[in-house]
């Protein structure tokens, strides 16, 4: 009897271990997963944030390329209308409103009261008063 007992004893510290060393390779096994997860998914954001970031810097370069281009448009228009002209001033791109505007010389505003005519129109004002116009290239 007594040995019945034992090997019941034995069987069921044997099925106790196998148990065990099962549960404890599932829990690693989880554990390995969960963390090379938490890695890729590390790995997917950094990434993510790099073509971000290089998309940014892309987009950076192609505007000042583009800005590049449009000063030198705007500085052939000048060349050529100073060929034409010989009232041509100065010349100066404008980003902003993506513009190339031409100044001018002109004696038309001589003896006109600059604030009483263009009083309500600031900026044509100024141009009456330092004796220029412009004209907008686009």
């Amino acid at each position: 009897m007594k040995r019945l007992e034992t090997k019941y004893i034995v069987a069921i510290i044997i099925s106790l271990i196998l148990s065990a060393s099962i549960l404890g390779y599932g829990y690693m096994d989880y554990s390995y997963k969960k963390e090379t997860l938490k890695q890729k998914i590390e790995q997917d954001k950094q990434k993510q944030e790099q073509d971000a970031k290089a998309l940014i810097l892309k987009q950076e370069q192609e505007n000042k390329d583009y800005v590049a281009k449009r000063a030198n448009d705007c500085y052939a228009i000048y060349e050529k209308e100073r060929k034409q002209f010989n009232n041509v001033d100065y010349y100066f791109y404008d980003k902003l409103t993506d513009r190339c505007r031409v100044i001018y010389k002109t004696k038309e505003y001589e003896g006109v009261d600059c604030k009483q005519k263009y009083g309500d129109t600031p900026s044509l004002e100024l141009e009456c008063k330092l004796g220029i116009f412009g004209k907008d290239f686009f």
